[in-house]
Order: C-alpha cells, then structure tokens, then sequence
C-alpha cells in the first residue's frame, strides 16, 4: 500500500496489481499442495514450496528449482534452474 496526497489531505491507495499477485500465489501454493503427488512424480523428487514478491517456486534443492506458473491452456509450467545430474 501506498499513501498518495490529493489536495489538502493523505489518501490511502492501494496497490490492486500486489493483491492479485498475492491471490495468485495462494492460488498456485494451494494447486500445488492439492497435487503434490503429481508433481512430485513429475519433477522425480520432494520439494518445498516458497513465495517472494508474488512469484511461486518449487524447491528441491539449494541448485535445483522450478518457477511455477499457470500457462494461457490453464495447464501448470514449470521453468527454471535445474541440476545436471536430475531427471528432468
């Protein structure tokens, strides 16, 4: 949130596009969890799921993680950094 000043007095505004994100996340932390037999078969192995500024990532290791989104066909991508000696 953000404080803006409009003639003589402080106004609050609110920053929609954070709130979204952070719906969005909650919504993609809650999918993931929902399925986490599925992705774990998927990615090969356990993970963590952590939350920074609105972007979703599954954790596997300190060298190996995915950012998760959900793609326009709705469907879940996995990106990101992965270990040479992994399945994927």
């Amino acid at each position: 949130m953000a404080f803006i000043e409009l003639g003589g007095g402080d106004w609050l505004g609110m920053d929609i596009d954070e709130i979204t994100r952070v719906d969005h996340a909650a919504e993609l932390e809650e999918a993931l969890v929902d399925n986490r037999a599925a992705v774990e078969a998927a990615i090969g192995s356990e993970y963590d799921i952590e939350i920074d500024n609105g972007k979703v990532f599954v954790v596997v290791s300190p060298s190996r993680w995915f950012e998760v989104e959900v793609g326009r066909n709705g469907r879940l991508v996995f990106t990101g950094n992965l270990d040479p000696d992994g399945p994927l």
